[in-house]
């Protein structure tokens, strides 16, 4: 395989048939699994020398994460997990034994190579977000063709736009011209729009497609505000509300709901952030319906 043009750190522990067509899930790691402080230069300069008991999940999120790798059936599914992060690859092994201590189970992970950019003399690129991503999943698709994937990211970076983006990529709705155009208005520098054309043009016309989007709204950014993205993408408010997603779309099972509901404290939260709120939100925006709340609760994966 060529080694993509923009410098990432590729990490595949499992290689799928190729005619692999079943579920894939692909989580950001900072603001989506891990409460990353990567939003100032302090924060970035910090990442680098924190241990694996420095790295704090965001509460919820690894039962989540355990939940999608058992898969909803009464088995074992260990269906295929993995990772991008915009942290350097330094932190392959932190990050590692962290989810190691969380008990997440992951196939690999791409980073971004910090160290490789700035030898190109591209600075700019540690905050860039919309070319690493899309580069990021392009060369994942490469190892996975004719899976269906489900992206998991949040709202502090432009996952939203990205993972639409990578859709209709895949969708083939989008001719180069409206591609270029696309990149240009994301403000994607001309080289990485060029990287990204390239790895697009290496798609086999026959490939798998985006099955749903799961954004993480870690800022409490208006869930309305997602609408041109809808009805793929789904905004939720914390690992409660994205494992009642998850169960109403038949990825968990009620075990996940009901470790994910246990870890999501209640201790300093405001109103709008208990589990009682936000099971009503959800069942207002559709995330889940009344019947499958009932059943949780009958169950005992919610408090009544």
């Amino acid at each position: 395989m060529d080694t993509p043009c923009y410098p990432l750190s590729v990490e595949d522990y499992r290689r799928l048939p190729p005619d692999y067509t079943g579920p894939v899930y692909v989580w950001d790691i900072d603001k989506t699994y891990l409460a990353t402080r990567f939003s100032s230069l302090r924060g970035m300069a910090r990442i680098p020398i924190e241990f694996a008991i420095d790295k704090s999940a965001i509460e919820g999120m690894p039962a989540i994460l355990r939940g999608l790798r058992r898969g909803p059936g009464p088995g074992f599914a260990a269906s295929p997990l993995y990772f991008i992060s915009a942290s350097p690859p330094q932190l392959r092994q932190v990050i590692e034994r962290k989810m190691l201590l969380d008990g997440v189970q992951q196939d690999g992970i791409t980073f971004k190579d910090w160290v490789g950019t700035l030898r190109q003399l591209r600075p700019g690129r540690l905050k860039d977000h919309v070319g690493f991503k899309l580069c990021a999943l392009l060369v994942g698709r490469r190892s996975r063709p004719m899976a269906t994937e489900y992206l998991f990211g949040d709202d502090v970076e432009a996952d939203a736009q990205v993972y639409s983006l990578y859709a209709e990529i895949l969708d083939g709705r989008l001719s180069p011209g409206e591609l270029e155009r696309a990149l240009v208005s994301a403000r994607v520098p001309r080289g990485d729009r060029s990287c990204v054309l390239r790895l697009v043009g290496e798609l086999p016309e026959e490939r798998g497609k985006v099955g749903r989007i799961l954004v993480h709204l870690e800022r409490g950014t208006d869930p309305s505000l997602f609408l041109p993205f809808s009805p793929r993408l789904v905004p939720v408010h914390g690992a409660l509300q994205m494992s009642l997603a998850l169960y109403e779309m038949g990825l968990v099972d009620a075990r996940t709901v009901k470790e994910t509901s246990s870890a999501v404290g209640t201790r300093g939260r405001s109103a709008h952030r208990l589990p009682g709120p936000l099971i009503e939100d959800a069942l207002i925006r559709g995330l889940v319906v009344p019947e499958t709340v009932d059943r949780l609760r009958d169950h005992g994966a919610l408090a009544p």
